[in-house]
């Protein structure tokens, strides 16, 4: 009879996944306290703040809209546009629009260089529902924001050029 392997300790009761050994805290830091302790810059936490929030009306509208394929198809890629996808984008653009800190935007729903505010400091470039085509099924979507400082833009810039934490 063979011998079954030993898994380390930590597996699961399927032996494909870990549990994790943390344990419950009576409180939590805040957003604004992570950010504060992970991020230098004002302005960077202004905007990953201002994207944050977004992502989070994202989602609440994901909640209550039917997933259905939008009215007017406008990806210049091809892809058929869905309502949710619509709903996103102009959830992303309002949140640049209303930011100090914003001066450029771009969506892939939209893919042209858009100035929001002039005497803003970032370049935020979004693809709104990234995975929209399997949302009705229930799987897995998210936005993705990628931000640049006005001095490098976005045009010939890199992943690297991006604002980030450390």
């Amino acid at each position: 009879m063979a011998e079954t392997e030993a898994k380390p300790e930590g597996f699961g009761a399927s032996h494909t996944s870990f549990y994790t050994s943390a344990v419950a805290k009576d409180s939590y830091a805040t957003l604004a306290e992570i950010l504060d302790s992970k991020i230098a810059d004002e302005g960077v936490r202004t905007v990953v703040t201002e994207m944050l929030d977004a992502a989070v009306k994202i989602t609440q509208a994901l909640r209550v809209n039917l997933v259905t394929v939008a009215d007017a198809q406008n990806s210049v890629f091809g892809d058929v546009q869905l309502g949710v996808d619509v709903i996103a984008d102009d959830l992303m653009w309002d949140a640049c629009k209303a930011s100090k800190v914003v001066q450029v935007g771009s969506s892939e729903e939209e893919p042209v260089l858009v100035e929001t505010n002039k005497d803003g400091r970032f370049t935020v470039c979004w693809d709104p529902l990234d995975g929209s085509s399997i949302v009705d099924n229930n799987w897995a979507v998210g936005t993705m924001i990628g931000i640049w400082d006005k001095t490098t833009g976005m045009l010939g810039a890199t992943g690297r050029d991006q604002v980030s934490p450390p």
